[in-house]
């Protein structure tokens, strides 16, 4: 892996994933959002600039019965605005959640270029490469929410 991750080693990262780990926490909302995670990710390629990840595992929370996950994200490479776009399938691949689109903000990281606006939460989200593992965090903040998830993916 290149030490800058530009657009085309990101998306090289990206295709070789096979696991993901995460932490949700919840700060002051009462959300519930905590616990830890594991699992496998199988990566689809479907054309040059676009790739599936399918995600299952176990998601644990502190003082409760371990729950199985299945999520389905769609990554999305434009090479002309040098930009990443993350969707969600969970209403399935004609009907993709928009989540955010990604920027280089650093050699290392990646930072959502305007909040994901859901009801009356704001999802924002940084990329980075540490250690040869790509970290996922994400933030929710709203009038009941503060979270935060952070995905290592290898």
């Amino acid at each position: 892996m290149s030490a800058t991750l530009d657009l085309s080693a990101l998306w090289k990262c990206l295709a070789t994933i096979k696991s993901l780990t995460f932490t949700a926490q919840s700060f002051d909302s009462g959300s519930g959002w905590n616990g830890t995670g594991t699992g496998a990710v199988k990566v689809e390629c479907i054309n040059p600039q676009t790739m599936l990840f399918h995600e299952s595992g176990q998601w644990s929370p502190p003082n409760g019965k371990a729950l199985r996950f299945t999520n389905v994200y769609r990554w999305s490479a434009f090479s002309e605005q040098k930009q990443l776009r993350l969707e969600h399938l969970r209403f399935g691949i004609t009907n993709p959640v928009y989540l955010f689109d990604l920027q280089q903000t650093s050699d290392t990281q990646w930072d959502s270029i305007e909040p994901h606006v859901c009801s009356e939460d704001l999802y924002t989200a940084t990329l980075s490469l540490k250690d040869e593992t790509l970290h996922l965090d994400w933030t929710v903040k709203g009038a009941t929410k503060n979270e935060r998830i952070s995905y290592v993916y290898q």
